[in-house]
């Protein structure tokens, strides 16, 4: 299930708004709410305000509806700022209805939203939306006598008619790859067709482009101001003016396909995401698919700091789907964005191995993005423990710059954070401390010195080079620092411990 406030996210703006975000009550149903109602609404009803006629109506009913999971009003009256105090004061979120959209339409998706919300992800099928728009694809076939297909703004065939008398090579290839090939979108970009469809509610005839391309009638299918996408009808002439008001008017109910196919992708995506996130949290133990493990959990960093978890989510699962995964296993949780992928053996799209290979590939262009795994595990409820380790690893500098970071590869660093943080929350006890002050006074590297000299035990040359001085030079430090604190660095828990203390934070030199 979802909250009111994730079904708001998921419907599109000219649709439906988010006013006032509440407490996180789970949507169990939908009910029409009268003004003046003193029927019982239930914890998980999404309300849905009827016959409000004025701010008052609209402030009692938000009083009816205080326990609900969410309430739905004409954007007219939600918008006024006493219906949205008071809703947060009442921790009901708010959601404003578009003042031009029909009520029964808004009840039918908000219906089909809550329907789809209630149930898992797997059982998700968006058949039925699709077998409506192919009949209205023959249904505008008939107005206009005319073979049509009906696209997404992105130029994607969602359906077309049965009908294939009169058609040309452009519509042929359009429905056998499922889109418009880029030579005929450059051809009608070129008219400027997607300009004008994209911007006005007006139909347009488009003029034959030779042999390969006949005549267009191209209709706009918008909502609340928002192009969603378009019929194209190949015609032998430019259809009589009543024809194209008949399908204008049929080409309106398409809004609604439109926004039920839309929403319910959304709808579907977030389901699968509210899963991962489950899972990751050790509160379920079952993902998206059946693939088969050893599973790993991946925390990753950019495009850029500034944009909110599930912005990121959304553009880590574009750069996904781009190169392969079609059904990526994402989600944020506590402001990370993790992905959940396959070990072992396993490859292509999904699988650590790609997922490594492509942020290695996107990070040439863009640093910010980076990838942290924790390490692989046999089970789906022992994620957590890989999702920790993720978090930690990210947490380490990147050796040598590399965007990416495996626990495999980083345990020795992460072991020494780890005790560095143990170290880190008592008061310091080493003669560290007066090393450090020594070389604040007299900037003597002699902490520096100590590290190195720990570092490359037995092996004063390499001591020297890490510094970038002369042998002589550490051992004359060496014998300063004898005399400030003396120590048997012969002694390995000496060493050890003098190495955890200078690790510390605090204890670096200014």
């Amino acid at each position: 299930m979802m909250t009111a406030e994730q079904i708001g996210a998921a419907l599109t703006p000219s649709f439906l708004t988010t006013l006032a975000v509440g407490e996180a009550r789970q949507v169990g149903g939908l009910e029409l709410v009268e003004a003046g109602t003193r029927e019982t609404v239930l914890p998980g009803d999404l309300a849905v305000a009827v016959g409000v006629r004025d701010e008052g109506d609209l402030l009692a009913l938000v009083d009816a509806v205080a326990t609900c999971a969410g309430l739905v009003a004409r954007q007219a009256l939600a918008a006024a700022p006493a219906v949205v105090a008071t809703c947060r004061e009442r921790g009901l979120t708010l959601l404003a209805l578009a003042d031009d959209t029909a009520l029964s339409a808004a009840v039918t998706m908000l219906r089909d939203v809550v329907r789809t919300a209630g149930s898992e992800p797997d059982g998700w099928s968006p058949g039925s939306v699709y077998s409506d728009l192919f009949a209205l694809a023959d249904v505008l076939a008939a107005l206009l006598d005319a073979p049509v297909t009906i696209e997404d703004a992105r130029s994607r065939v969602l359906a077309y008619s049965s009908g294939q008398h009169g058609i040309d090579d452009a519509r042929t290839s359009t429905i056998i790859g499922r889109q418009v090939p880029r030579e005929v979108r450059d051809h009608f970009r070129s008219l400027g067709v997607f300009r004008r469809i994209a911007q006005s509610d007006d139909p347009v005839f488009v003029p034959a482009g030779g042999a390969e391309v006949k005549p267009r009638l191209v209709i706009p299918v918008r909502a609340g101001g928002e192009w969603l996408g378009s019929v194209w009808a190949v015609v032998p002439a430019e259809p009589a003016a009543e024809a194209v008001a008949r399908a204008r008017t049929a080409a309106e109910v398409l809004a609604l396909h439109f926004l039920r196919l839309r929403t319910r992708g959304d709808l579907h995506r977030r389901l699968e995401s509210e899963q991962v996130r489950a899972v990751l949290r050790g509160e379920a133990a079952v993902l998206p698919g059946s693939a088969d493990g050893p599973w790993r959990a991946v925390a990753l960093a950019g495009p850029r700091s500034d944009l909110e978890p599930e912005e990121r989510v959304t553009v880590w699962t574009a750069l996904a789907q781009r190169h392969g995964w079609r059904a990526p296993l994402l989600c944020d949780v506590d402001g990370l964005v993790y992905a959940v992928v396959r070990d072992g053996a396993a490859t292509g799209p999904g699988s650590w191995s790609w997922l490594r290979d492509l942020v290695e590939a996107e990070a040439r262009t863009d640093r910010t993005l980076e990838a942290a795994a924790g390490g692989p595990v046999a089970t789906l409820d022992r994620l957590v423990v890989s999702a920790a380790q993720a978090v930690e690893v990210a947490g380490l500098p990147h050796a040598d710059g590399q965007p990416v970071a495996t626990v495999d590869e980083a345990w020795p660093a992460l072991v020494l954070a780890r005790a560095v943080r143990g170290v880190g929350a008592a008061a310091p006890v080493s003669p560290i401390a007066a090393l450090v002050e020594q070389d604040r006074e007299h900037d003597s590297e002699l902490v520096a010195t100590l590290c190195a000299v720990i570092d490359h035990w037995g092996e004063p040359q390499r001591a020297a080079r890490a510094l970038g001085v002369h042998p002589n030079t550490v051992r004359n430090r060496l014998a300063r620092l004898a005399r400030t604190v003396p120590v048997d660095l012969e002694d390995p828990t000496t060493r050890l411990a003098l190495r955890l203390e200078a690790l510390r934070p605090d204890n670096a030199a200014d």
